[in-house]
This record gives structure tokens, sequence and C-alpha cells, in this order.
């Protein structure tokens, strides 16, 4: 694989879900630059995927229909870093269903996920905003109950602790005294943002320095002004985008980028994507892909567009629950995605995917056979459908020994079907394939 199409598809890997083989060729042609910008402004790609998936009547309604609908979008849409940083976000400003549960919480969950994607390339500042009114997140993190005399800290501390400046960087006065501004934030009845007047303190507080009568919308104006703030985001991004442990000048660099643009989050993804880091050899293939990832990656490497119904309980046996992280740090991601257990299931969804066959079929092995008559060659195609050929020798040594074991494959369909399945599967379920 040539080093354009390389980088290209390591982009369209941490920037999205993977890539088509269509939609690789179609980046190719446009060019890296190109093809950056055009993800960092979805408002300007065409997208029918809501269109696509009211066809597949799921009954959103109930979670794991939600679920399943969202990673349909996922990997549908033509917009896919938009739906990349929904992922992000849920990640990071997470709520759970196991909290916030009840039958509204599909409802609630949707309105989040919605205020992810509309904010997803925003303003940091906005989607702070919006956060902090959202139900889902008053529920999870108790700000609901936040009143006047009685003030409940959750979300004050979560709010600085993971979500924008990390420990070290407030007291816990500061914790109290936005805690006592946060006061009377609410849901009504109808579970919509509502401000309580008799349960908000409406008296002096002194948060992070500024002093005044704040309510929450003061209490991010303070953060914000912090210069931890723009370093800590920058660099929960780059980790998300490229690769972990990094170097402190590039998110010190990439900080003054975000907090010079007045927090623009495009401008600072921009910026990560075209960073010289970025595209290094350190970034290549150089984080655990997370199950969703994983999955979708597989299904979309081989051009398909459906995914198995039950992919939402797939993932949670692979660890990665999808509205229901197990913590308010989100998934902690690397080598806690993989064990002895989650490596099987990956191995075993490779298998499925690779074994299907009639209408459920994801990979047409009669076509391959007629296309890649030789052991060498079926090797070389799979390496580069899922690895963009970055095949070490003694694995490409391995899987030739596997595909020669079939003897003729010219001569025997039934061994060519049995053998291109098999590598396949072995490609897919192998270490090299887990990395992202």
């Amino acid at each position: 694989m040539d080093q354009t199409r390389r980088e290209l598809a390591h982009l369209l890997r941490r920037a999205g879900f993977g890539a088509t083989p269509a939609e690789l060729d179609a980046a190719v042609g446009l060019g890296y630059d190109a093809t950056v910008e055009r993800l960092l402004h979805p408002e300007r790609v065409p997208d029918d995927v809501d269109a696509q998936i009211a066809a597949l009547d799921l009954d959103q309604s109930k979670i794991e229909g939600l679920r399943l609908a969202w990673l349909y979008r996922m990997l549908l849409t033509a917009r896919p870093l938009q739906e990349k940083m929904v992922l992000f976000w849920h990640g990071h400003l997470t709520s759970a269903v196991s909290k916030v549960g009840g039958p509204r919480a599909p409802a609630l969950f949707q309105r989040q996920l919605a205020l992810f994607r509309e904010q997803a390339l925003g303003n940091w500042r906005d989607l702070l905003r919006g956060i902090s009114r959202d139900p889902a997140m008053l529920a999870y993190l108790d700000n609901r109950l936040n009143r006047k005399g009685a003030p409940n800290e959750n979300y004050a501390r979560e709010l600085m602790e993971l979500f924008t400046l990390g420990i070290g960087n407030y007291s816990e006065a500061d914790v109290k005294e936005a805690a006592r501004a946060f006061t009377g934030w609410t849901v009504n009845r109808d579970l919509t943002f509502t401000v309580t007047p008799r349960q908000h303190d409406d008296d002096v507080k002194t948060v992070l320095g500024h002093t005044g009568n704040l309510d929450g919308d003061g209490v991010i104006d303070a953060i914000l002004d912090q210069p931890a703030a723009a370093s800590y985001l920058a660099g929960k991004l780059f980790r998300f985008f490229a690769y972990d442990d990094p170097e402190p000048q590039v998110i010190d660099r990439l900080g003054g980028v975000f907090r010079d643009s007045g927090y623009d989050l495009r401008t600072l993804v921009g910026a990560i994507l075209h960073a010289p880091e970025f595209r290094s050899e350190r970034a290549y293939h150089a984080h655990i892909k997370s199950p969703v990832e994983f999955t979708l990656g597989v299904v979309k490497a081989l051009d398909a567009q459906a995914l198995p119904r039950d992919l939402p309980a797939v993932l949670r046996r692979m660890g990665q629950d999808l509205l229901n992280p197990p913590s308010v740090k989100g998934w902690d991601g690397g080598p806690a995605w993989i064990n002895a257990m989650t490596v099987l299931e990956r191995a075993n969804f490779a298998n499925r995917l690779a074994t299907a066959r009639g209408d459920q079929s994801y990979l047409d092995a009669a076509a391959l056979a007629q296309t890649y008559r030789t052991p060498d060659a079926l090797v070389d195609h799979f390496a580069e459908q899922f690895l963009d050929g970055d095949l070490p020798a003694s694995s490409r040594a391995a899987l030739l020994d596997y595909a020669h074991q079939g003897g003729d494959l010219a001569a025997n369909p039934n061994a060519a079907d049995r053998t291109i399945r098999g590598l396949a599967h072995l490609v897919m379920a192998g270490p090299l394939y887990q990395l992202g």
C-alpha cells in the first residue's frame, strides 16, 4: 500500500470507524488535506442516514433499539468524524442508563446524543452549557437534587475533575462554591431543564478566583479562564485520536491553538489531524481498538451495510456497553479492552462474519477465489484489506502455510471456500487487527 493510501486509511480509522474500499478510494482521490477538511465540515456533506435508519424500523423507544440505531448511524453516515465525536463525548461527558433508568430513559439519551451531534465540532463553552442543562446528566450526577441550603457536589466536582480541568487545578472550596452556583438547576415533570428560583442560592460565591452571584454559566466561564482548561481537553482529544503519553510540548502547542480559537472544537480537532505527530509512525497502529471500532471496522472493511441485530449485546460482552459506561470516568480503554474473555468475543465475532453464508453473508468467497487464484494473492489481498499491507514476514508465512493446506484452490471450490473464510477469520481475529 502506498504512503498516501496508508495515511488516509489511518485517518479514516481514527477520525471515523474505518472505510469501505470505495470510501478509501474517494479519499485518495481527494488527498489528505481535502479529506480532513471534508471530515471537519459535516454540514457541507449530504447525508441520508436518517432515512436509512428509519427504513430499518428499529424500536428506539427501547434502549437496545436506540443502541442499534446509533451503531447503524456510525456505520452508514457520510459524516464519520461528527459521529466519532459523539462517541468521544459519550465517553467523556458521561451518563449511564444504569442510573438514568425508567421508561423515559431512551428519550433522554436520544436527546443527549442529539446534543453531542449538534455540538460535536462546535464551541466547548456552548457544549458545557448544554450538558449542564441536559436532563440525563442532571439525573446521572444528581444535580436535579441540588438545592439551596443542601448543595449536592457531584456535578460540580466531576465537571472540574473529569470534564474540564483535572485534579490539582481546583480546590475543595471551588467545588463547594460551584455546587452552590448550580443549585436549582433541575428538570420539570416533562423532564426538560428548568431553574427553580426558590432552590437557587443567589448569594455571592467565589469559584476559581471569580466572585459574584454566580450561576452554572458563571462557573463554566471561570473554569475556561483557567490556564489548565485548554490543555486538559487538548490532551484528552489528542490521546483519543493519536496516541497515549503525548509529549508535553505537543499538548502545550495544541492547548494554545485551542485557547486562541476561543475554544473552537473544530479548530482543535483540525490541528490534531493535521499535526505531524498524528501522521507519525508512533501514532500508526498505536492503540487498541475499542469494541465499537473493531466491530464496525470489520463490517466496513468487508464492504457491508448490515449489522447483526444482537451487536449491542456482543459489544457488552466485549466490554463496551453503549449508553452505559461503567463509571463517570467512562471506559478506561487501551489495554483494558483486552482480556481472555474479550479476546474470545472478538475472535467469535470475526468467525461469525467470515463464515456467514446466504442472506447473512459478509464475505463472497466464490468471487474472491476467482479474483485471487493463489494463496499468495489471497494473503496479500487480506493483508491490504485489513492491515494496510503491513503484514510482518513471519505472520505472512504462517498465513501462507494455512492457505496451502487447502490444496489447489482453483480445482476445489469447497476447499477454496473454507480456506478463504479461514484466512479472513485469522487476519480479523489476529493481534495486528486489534490495533487501530
